[in-house]
């Protein structure tokens, strides 16, 4: 047997900080893989580390013969010890602790494979805390540091990643945290020297392996110090080349002593295998994305039978995101009432793929990385949903109208649930896309949100999927052939409905002549309507130049836009303002307020509604109707404006999010779990009784599709037949 190793030249008996950790390699049989083990290591390592190989009278020697053969081109110092006869792996490693004191000591298993400086990261991660005695290393088969997925032992590098590969990216990426674990993972560790003197080497118990590491690590941390992963160090290991498949008994057996001795250890070691927020989980799945593509899904719930702003906005979304990264698949989630054909239009890219969830309450799966709600979460329900089958949420913010307008709900209680949902929400995802600044910090004012690291202003695209349809005229404008003055917008009394018609009567007052076209839906709570009626009441002659639309086909907007003499945007808050581009590139101006978010996107060179002053509000569109080339340049403006908001330019943005969120940390908020109200104490009798139906329902659709009778006779999913069925059965209802 050879004599203990000298020092690294220029350290001193006494210097733990300056001298280099061996590398240790206790060798017994497995030549191909000690081989490539070896050759990894030397390509690896700097030229100035020791190599210490333990040969432990393994009966196959090819190994060696290759070692020696190739040992002169090494420039690496290199040690071979044989002892006098086998001791084992447990007697190998002691070995090698004793004949390389005063040094810190890398055990690599022989069938390791390692990657670009991971000696010089490893050793980094030592020498971040003086109370460190193991580092440990991420892998592909090593229990709790296996990736990509989290405790799944894999023979392979899942994504057909090589060694170097897998490295670099998961280095790449790493925030160096040094997650602290209850053990070290024994394919490939460093000891430090302090702990070796403190607490010994490993007991012989535990003979030719199996158990020996954890044994260390345990008295260790009796001794008050901990074990770390270095989170930006991936190896490969392929696992058992030194043992045989009879060794199953002995590691019983090693396990019982483990927990006999330290009744703590199984708990810890569970707790570290499924905590999901602690920093070894964030480490792992930053980690594991390196090397697998995320699951990603959309929530389509808003797809049913009606097609609006909402709708579009989220169809608009996921296509661009699609289209922007073709390779990653994307999974829309339906409720069973959304139709074959939104679906088909929906899916049409080919990595988007629909499932259909028929009741959210049944639906407990865990299957995603990432849930995306590209609008607001109208129930607690649909949280608990959302983070049931996602490990990470995001969920976009378009205002907060409601959430500040009590006249927009039935009752103090009623507007007092939405608001704490909102804070829920906000206080439960990991990220958050705001349609535009002005929300981000209306959220900051109400007190909902405060976090922002995973928070991004993202504006709409204002650049729609084109229509080839004809724009139709709405029946009750067929007599009108004065200049159209066109309001759109559900009637909220923010929308400032009122005020269009104070500023109708002016421009009547005047002589002007134009049409005022009041367009769109009365809501049920928070409606300017009666307002509005009692306005026309004490001004009848203005009702023959008046419309109101409560409801218009796309055909018929289309042709608002293109035909009205100017849109009025009298509106007193939005979250972002969309109408002003859209009805832009139909070649129509808007006056508008820049009220919320419309100072931040509107153009600065263009006449805007600055205070709600009817005189002042009149002349300004006198003057507009009146001057073809102030309409056409408004319309160039606000045109070169919407041309930087497209959907491309979202969809980028989101991403960009999305990423982010998925390699962050976990949200710690979890009482949406156990502790969130049941749903009769936050909603009212008419949402409960809705929600009940819709359980009813979704359950009798089950019974009755999982019948094979019935399915006979009601026809496969997406036949002829079901359609048929579905849509007799929606007329009768109606």
């Amino acid at each position: 047997m050879t004599s203990p190793l000298e020092p690294t030249e220029g350290a001193t008996k006494d210097d733990h900080v300056v001298r280099r950790a061996v590398v240790v390699i206790p060798v017994f049989n497995a030549p191909d893989e000690t081989t490539a083990c070896l050759e990894s290591v030397v390509r690896h390592t700097p030229a100035d580390v020791r190599i210490l190989i333990i040969d432990d009278h393994g009966p196959d020697r090819r190994f060696f013969e290759h070692l020696d053969r190739v040992r002169p081109n090494i420039t690496h110092p290199i040690d071979v010890v044989r002892p006098d006869r086998n001791l084992g792996f447990v007697g190998a490693c002691n070995l090698a602790f004793s004949l390389t004191k005063p040094h810190d000591v890398i055990l690599v298993n022989s069938d390791v494979v390692v990657g670009p400086r991971w000696y010089e990261r490893i050793v980094d991660a030592a020498r971040s805390s003086s109370d460190i005695a193991t580092v440990s290393v991420f892998t592909n088969n090593g229990t709790i540091l296996s990736l990509p997925h989290r405790n799944s032992p894999c023979p392979d590098i899942v994504g057909g990643w090589s060694v170097d590969q897998a490295a670099e990216r998961i280095a790449a990426v790493s925030e160096r945290i040094r997650p602290v674990i209850p053990t070290a993972v024994g394919h490939c560790f460093l000891i430090k020297r302090p702990a070796l003197d403190l607490v010994g080497g490993f007991d012989v118990a535990f003979g030719t392996g199996y158990g020996e590491e954890v044994d260390f690590s345990q008295r260790c941390i009796r001794m008050g110090l901990r074990h770390i992963v270095a989170d930006d160090v991936f190896v490969f290991h392929k696992g058992s080349s030194s043992f045989t498949t009879g060794a199953r008994p002995q590691q019983i057996a090693h396990e019982a002593i483990v927990n006999a001795r330290y009744p703590w250890y199984s708990g810890s070691v569970q707790r570290a295998a499924s905590d999901s927020y602690s920093a070894l989980a964030t480490a792992v799945n930053r980690a594991s994305l390196q090397l697998r593509s995320p699951s990603i899904a959309f929530d389509g719930h808003c797809f049913s039978s009606s097609w609006a702003g909402t709708q579009q906005m989220t169809f608009e979304l996921i296509q661009s995101v699609a289209r922007i990264r073709p390779t990653q698949d994307f999974t829309v989630i339906f409720s069973a009432h959304a139709s074959d054909e939104l679906v088909a239009k929906v899916t049409a890219l080919p990595n988007v793929r629909a499932e259909i969830v028929p009741n959210i309450m049944e639906d407990h799966a865990f299957r995603f990385d990432l849930l995306v709600r590209p609008h607001q979460v109208n129930s607690t329900e649909e949280l608990r949903w959302m983070k049931r089958i996602a490990n990470r949420t995001v969920v976009a913010q378009l205002d907060f109208i409601s959430f500040s307008n009590p006249s927009y709900f039935d009752s103090d209680h009623s507007w007092l649930s939405q608001r704490e949902l909102t804070k829920l929400v906000h206080a439960s995802v990991d990220g958050i896309a705001w349609i535009s600044d002005y929300a981000r910090s209306d959220a900051i004012r109400n007190g909902v949100r405060r976090v922002t690291s995973n928070d991004a202003v993202i504006f709409c695209g204002t650049d729609p999927e084109s229509t080839s349809a004809e724009p139709t005229r709405p029946a009750s404008l067929s007599g009108v052939s004065v200049p159209l003055l066109t309001v759109l917008g559900v009637a909220y009394n923010h929308k400032n409905r009122l005020f269009a018609l104070r500023v109708l009567d002016r421009l009547i007052g005047r002589g002007v002549p134009c049409h005022l076209v009041l367009c769109g839906q009365a809501p049920r709570f928070g409606s300017s309507i009666a307002d509005e009626e009692a306005f026309l009441d004490s001004h009848p002659m203005l009702r023959q130049h008046m419309s109101v639309l409560p409801a218009v086909t796309d055909t018929e907007r289309e042709w608002l836009y293109a035909e009205s003499a100017l849109i009025l945007y009298p509106t007193v808050s939005e979250g972002f303002g969309l109408v002003p581009f859209e009805v832009a590139r139909a070649g129509t101006p808007t006056l508008s307020t820049r009220m919320g978010s419309l100072d931040e996107v509107l153009p600065t060179g263009i006449p805007t509604i600055t205070s709600f002053d009817v005189d002042e509000t009149a002349s300004a569109v006198e003057r507009i109707l009146s001057e073809e080339e102030l309409a056409s340049s408004m319309v160039r403006e606000l045109s070169a404006r919407g041309d930087e908001f497209t959907w491309d330019r979202t969809g980028g943005l989101m991403l960009d999010l999305m990423d982010r969120t998925l390699i962050g940390p976990r949200n710690f908020v979890d009482s949406v779990w156990a502790e969130a109200p049941a749903a009769a104490t936050i909603h009212d009798a008419a949402y409960t009784e809705r929600l009940a139906r819709r359980t009813t329902a979704a359950r009798t659709y089950e019974r009755v599709t999982s019948n094979r009778f019935t399915r006979f006779i009601v026809g496969a999913s997406r036949s002829r037949r079901r359609r048929l069925l579905v849509s007799a059965y929606r007329a009768i209802k109606r």
